[in-house]
């Protein structure tokens, strides 16, 4: 089965959003803000909860991370079977149980499709209401200190959103949260979660996504005389199914 390993294609970008409630506002209210009160970060904190005890106040910082796939070296027509995030330089502590723990899932209707916005802090925006077409995967623990740390996008429905974009060469929007965020568990007094690691753009040991897939023959099969008339030929391992008229010749 072939697979890629991707670092950053084309225009990828990776953002912190936090929320931070004032003080005495609820976890609730702060979870489900429409728009964060502090603007992007540029830092490698993706992923945090906090109670500030202090102030009664509630900290949620969301990774948006943008794949540009545009111009993605894998091939058009893929069916994936497995996909995994590469997590480097790991900062992790766990103030509550399971804060040290993480999901991924896609953010559906982005505010500006192609770009990070604001207000794709917004948790409505990472589900269409129905359970069934829910993308998250299943919270997963990481390691203080780690890298190449595997993180499997174990979700089916997430896993089309992926090949809906490498297919169609063009955006998929991801959000990375810590799992008291993702499960609405609120995390306890002057507790601080977070599973934080360099971004898959700009930071010295990047984020990875790999994924393992194989070629749909009849997606492949564009022009020339139809799949009964096609050929196949090797290149690196991948079978490429070509029509007549395609320009590979007697390969």
């Amino acid at each position: 089965m072939p697979r890629k390993t991707i670092t950053a294609p084309g225009d990828t970008k990776a953002e912190q959003i936090t929320n931070t409630g004032g003080t005495g506002i609820a976890w609730a209210t702060v979870r489900n803000a429409a728009t964060p009160s502090a603007s992007p970060l540029g830092s490698n904190k993706l992923t945090q909860t906090r109670h500030i005890s202090a102030s009664n106040r509630y900290l949620i910082q969301r990774g948006l991370v943008l794949y540009d796939f545009r111009g993605s070296p894998i091939e058009q027509g893929i069916k994936i079977h497995k996909a995994e995030l590469i997590l480097n330089d790991l900062v992790v502590g766990a103030g509550s149980t399971n804060g040290d723990k993480i999901t991924v899932g896609h953010v559906f209707s982005p505010t500006t499709f192609g770009s990070i916005h604001a207000n794709d802090y917004s948790r409505a925006r990472y589900s269409t209401g129905a359970s069934t077409l829910d993308t998250r995967t299943s919270a997963q623990q990481m390691t203080n200190g780690a890298s190449g740390a595997l993180l499997t996008l174990d979700n089916r429905n997430l896993l089309k959103q992926i090949e809906k974009a490498i297919n169609g060469k063009t955006y998929l929007h991801l959000v990375i949260r810590n799992a008291l965020d993702s499960g609405n568990a609120t995390p306890g007094s002057g507790e601080t979660n977070r599973v934080w690691f360099d971004r898959p753009n700009t930071d010295n040991n990047p984020m990875q996504l790999r994924v393992y897939y194989h070629i749909i023959n009849n997606r492949k099969n564009i022009g020339g005389g139809g799949i009964g008339r096609t050929s196949t030929s090797g290149f690196g391992g991948t079978n490429l199914f070509c029509g007549t008229s395609s320009g590979f010749g007697h390969q």
